[in-house]
């Protein structure tokens, strides 16, 4: 896979989805810890955002958003 250059500071979007994917998993953490308590064990929740970040950065293409 060829590199992509980035002329500024903005970040790509594979960088962008994966950090997106990040905070919806927290936010979701969050949501079932409140109303499901009965889920909130911490052995599921902690992989999950850096695990689905991976997969959701690992799909999505890497192109420049400029």
């Amino acid at each position: 896979m060829r590199t992509v250059s980035q002329p500024d500071a903005i970040p790509t979007n594979k960088l962008s989805a994966a950090t997106l994917t990040a905070a919806i998993a927290a936010v979701l953490e969050i949501v079932v810890t409140r109303y499901f308590p009965h889920y909130a064990d911490p052995t599921i929740w902690a992989p999950l955002g850096p695990v689905l970040a991976f997969v959701v950065g690992y799909f999505v293409k890497d192109r420049p958003n400029v």
